[in-house]
């Protein structure tokens, strides 16, 4: 029997043991193909439960499982974190906004100011002004993320308009790892900010990233919280001028 001789319910169930990438190339074959692989039946397997129980904290019933699935970040917790599905994998992706960091000094207004900007997910960023040591850490469970893969987390920052200062050629300490460990296999260090007029090429949203560090989550690994740090502690030197979006923990990207 040729497929298309189902009924689209049958080519729907089909689709659904396949995967969100197979489901969207499937789509652009024929109308009868794209209407099956559309559907809410079709989709209703890629979104796990638990992925659900983000979806529902972010009052976007209205869209379809498709749209759900591949809508922008969902804001969860308030407001303060984003969660989001890797289109080809179907893996959970969270943003922590940087009012759910730990800042050095982000309750003192004369060193950092809570401003709004457009292109920020998140309805407040941390700008700094002038500090001597800046430390940003934050922390996620195991329990949110997919088993069986290895997650990267990066700290999204950008530099104000009038430029960043006093970070030029200074190593900055960046960590991923779980906090049972002291984080000690994660530690690594490089610069936030290469050089005054020349700070690591943007993301296509337009904001920059620096990798804090690389976690493996087994499939059989228990719960336990994972912290993400970045210290830069050059006390003779001030520095500012950057403004912090928040830290980003994504699937490591497979090399096909």
């Amino acid at each position: 029997m040729n497929l298309l001789d189902l009924p689209k319910e049958c080519i729907a169930a089909v689709i659904s043991f396949t995967s969100p990438h197979d489901a969207c190339r499937i789509s652009a074959v024929s109308k009868l193909l794209k209407s099956a692989a559309d559907s809410d039946p079709a989709w209703e397997r890629f979104l796990h439960e638990e992925h659900r129980l983000f979806i529902d904290r972010s009052s976007s019933s209205r869209f379809s499982k498709k749209q759900l699935f591949l809508h922008s970040p969902l804001l969860i917790d308030d407001g303060r974190m984003s969660f989001w599905m890797e289109k080809r994998s179907g893996k959970k992706c969270f943003m922590l906004s940087a009012r759910k960091l730990e800042i050095t000094w982000a309750d003192s207004p004369d060193i950092w100011s809570w401003i709004s900007i457009p292109d920020s997910r998140f309805e407040e960023v941390a700008a700094l002004g002038m500090i001597c040591s800046l430390e940003i850490r934050g922390k996620i469970s195991t329990s949110l993320l997919s088993k069986g893969t290895s997650y990267e987390a990066y700290l999204l920052f950008k530099e104000k308009e009038t430029g960043a200062f006093g970070f030029q050629n200074q190593p900055v300490k960046t960590s991923f790892g779980s906090t049972r460990n002291s984080l000690l296999p994660n530690n690594r260090q490089e610069c936030l900010v290469h050089t005054y007029k020349s700070p690591r090429p943007p993301r296509e949203d337009g904001w920059l990233e620096i990798k804090l560090g690389e976690y493996y989550v087994g499939f059989d690994e228990e719960e336990e919280e994972l912290e993400m740090s970045m210290l830069e502690i050059s006390y003779c030197d001030w520095k500012g001028g950057i403004i912090v979006q928040g830290i980003e923990i994504r699937p490591k990207a497979e090399i096909f």
